[in-house]
């Protein structure tokens, strides 16, 4: 297999085996890119059952674009084989980094990647079900990347007309058959039962345990003693493992993600991920802020404390201030930070994780609008701004809060009234209308923010190549690396400067000047980049890129 071509994918060697086929390194000969390809090999011995559970690990991880996730590009069959062609993670696997244990800083922030990866999966209706340290890679940039979704299951309901596509032979993924490596599983795989997230957040338990102590917290002699622990044994006690003053806090967390019961553990991961940034916050500053372990922390934290947790955005000191003491005025509110740049602003909404963000217009660095794009519909926000015409008519038209300078006191009452009850009914902002609404008639992008984690990468639209179409995401090219926005590529389209940039496929994005040349042969049309990379061009997409040169 190693000497041959697999399709469009020539193969250069081999990465490795497991139970659900052979992984190859590849190269896309359409794209000019590497690629991991992992393959259930034809033949007399062929399983059925494999080769769906293959096909059903490219559907479920098909829908996932995460920049915790590994990105899955296709499916197909060529030569009698069926493949799913993914991104290759250049790293080591997270289980050759455990021994004896990660330093706890880093497993904290492993962690809490990983669980952003799997909160995302959740969001998408997916369980894992095979979360461990080999199906976690560690990139040469230090990042956690989820692998290998061979055991997921779709957990939420489907339209009944689909009702077929859950009802898979048995064997697969129907209760009474235990799928999944014995020491992560929880006691309903076990058992054969039923699973949904809190399956993954037991396993998220173990793992992180195991990063930490540099031991599998259940894993024994054999198979059977160690389902038997899973089933019967409390949850391990961590030694100190340089946690320091965050030590009572993860013990905390991991008691409530390795219950035995279902109930008891965390009912989403987004209120495990509260708990776990708190514990870094705690390793890192010794500040004791308050947990919300257990099944109650999936409710907002207004309604967990009663406290409305506020981020306090504004490059001028007098507007914090004032800001600071009207909030002062009301009760049931807690300012849990001040920022004076964009920049600041979006790594305490990922760190403090507040409810509400007073959050200002104009500012250097970055305006409240970029801010706005990149924290996205995490959190409630008022604008504070300064007399803005094409602000202002973005806010009346999408309904929007928001406070003229100077603010008034009873104006901000209103506000922070309103905005209590958009948290209680969990309301959402209309981010991208927001901010195409406020951006004046004509005026085109000049540089595309991606948010990482808590920091911002900033491209200039002249360095991007392309873009290319990964459900609710855009893959951004730029420079060698490919960065991950949350954005379709209708959106990016329609802000960037369509004399620069043209739809050549329904799923690419062209900077003109990126071409090299056309080329076609048949009705297959592709765009030669100037670093080599070819890309598909529809016809819609060649008549364009016609009409602009």
């Amino acid at each position: 297999m190693a000497e041959r071509t697999l399709g469009r994918y020539r193969i250069t060697g081999e990465l490795g085996r497991g139970g659900m086929g052979v992984v190859y390194r590849a190269t896309d000969a359409r794209l000019g890119r590497e690629v991991a390809l992992k393959v259930l090999t034809a033949g007399p011995g062929r399983d059925p059952e494999m080769d769906a559970r293959l096909r059903r690990e490219a559907k479920a991880a098909a829908a996932l674009t995460h920049p915790a996730i590994c990105v899955i590009y296709e499916i197909d069959e060529a030569e009698g084989a069926t493949f799913i062609a993914m991104e290759l993670v250049r790293g080591r696997p997270l289980a050759a980094l455990v021994r004896p244990g990660l330093e706890a800083a880093r497993a904290l922030e492993t962690a809490i990647e990983v669980a952003e990866g799997l909160a995302e999966a959740h969001r998408r209706g997916i369980v894992h079900r095979d979360l461990k340290p080999s199906n976690v890679m560690i990139t040469e940039s230090g990042h956690a990347k989820i692998i290998d979704f061979g055991l997921a299951k779709f957990w939420k309901s489907l339209d009944p007309l689909e009702s077929g596509a859950d009802t898979p032979a048995r064997g697969q993924t129907d209760p009474g058959h235990i799928l999944g490596t014995a020491a992560y599983m929880s006691p309903e795989q076990v058992r054969g039962a039923p699973v949904d997230p809190r399956s993954d957040v037991f396993a998220f338990g173990a793992l992180l345990y195991e990063m930490l102590s540099g031991a599998p917290a259940f894993g024994r002699e054999t198979g059977v003693e160690t389902l038997h622990a899973i089933l019967k044994e409390p949850a391990p006690r961590l030694r100190e493992c340089g946690l320091g003053p965050a030590a009572r806090a993860v013990q905390s967390l991991l008691d409530a993600c390795l219950a035995k019961e279902p109930d008891d553990r965390y009912a989403d991961v987004e209120a495990l991920l509260v708990d776990l940034r708190a514990a870094r916050q705690r390793l890192t500053t010794g500040e004791a802020t308050p947990l919300a372990s257990g099944p109650t922390s999936a409710l907002p934290a207004t309604a967990r404390s009663g406290l409305m947790r506020v981020l306090i955005v504004d490059d001028e000191d007098p507007a914090r201030e004032l800001l600071r003491e009207y909030l002062g005025r009301e009760a049931g509110v807690e300012v849990v930070g001040e920022c004076r740049n964009g920049f600041e602003a979006v790594k305490a909404v990922a760190e403090r994780r507040p409810d509400l963000v007073l959050l200002d217009i104009q500012m250097p660095k970055l305006t409240g609008f970029e801010v706005l794009e990149l924290i996205g519909r995490e959190v409630a926000v008022i604008f504070v701004t300064a007399f803005d015409e094409h602000a202002l008519r973005a806010f009346d038209v999408n309904a929007v809060d928001y406070l003229l300078k100077p603010v008034a006191p009873d104006r901000f009452r209103a506000a922070l009234a309103r905005a209590r009850d958009r948290l209680q009914a969990r309301a959402s902002l209309p981010v991208a209308e927001i901010v195409q609404s406020a951006r004046p008639p004509g005026a085109k992008v000049e540089r595309i923010l991606v948010r990482d984690g808590a920091k911002v990468v900033v491209i200039a639209a002249g360095d991007l190549d392309y873009a290319e179409a990964q459900d609710d995401y855009v893959g951004l090219h730029t420079k060698g690396k490919v960065h991950l926005k949350q954005q379709t590529l209708a959106e990016l389209a329609a802000a960037l400067d369509p004399a620069r940039f043209v739809r050549i496929h329904r799923s690419f994005l062209l900077n003109v000047d990126r071409l090299a040349r056309l080329e076609s042969e048949g009705e297959t049309r592709a765009a030669v980049l100037t670093d080599g990379t070819r890309l598909p061009v529809s016809r819609a997409g060649h008549n364009r890129l016609k009409a602009l040169l």
